[in-house]
């Protein structure tokens, strides 16, 4: 078992996070890659779908970062008219997903 230590400002900003994110799955590993993330970074692997390889990946980001890209991802998600997740949000990633991809950095 891995253990990371905690900053205390980013440990208790995931509740910032959790509130922008879209869909609200998986708190407990959203969590723990959070925590990851924002102590120092983490390693992690995604297949390359093209490859069919995996692929490491170093993730590190602040608070402040991750939070500003779940609230444009949020936006990007939603139906402007009805401020709902569109397509009934089959297509929002989870949170844990989102993070141990690093999808924060997608724009």
């Amino acid at each position: 078992m891995k253990v990371v230590e905690l900053h205390p400002d980013a440990s208790d900003r995931f509740d910032e996070f959790w509130k922008e994110f879209p869909k609200k799955v998986g708190k407990p590993l959203a969590k723990a890659k959070w925590d990851q993330i924002t102590n120092g970074g983490m390693t992690t692997r995604t297949l390359d779908k093209d490859s069919g390889n995996y692929v490491t990946l170093k993730l590190q980001a602040t608070a402040e970062e991750i939070i500003s890209a779940a609230k444009r991802y949020d936006d990007k998600q939603r139906d402007k008219n009805t401020y709902k997740l569109k397509d009934d949000g089959r297509y929002t990633c989870n949170p844990a997903t989102w993070l141990n991809q690093g999808r924060w950095m997608d724009g």
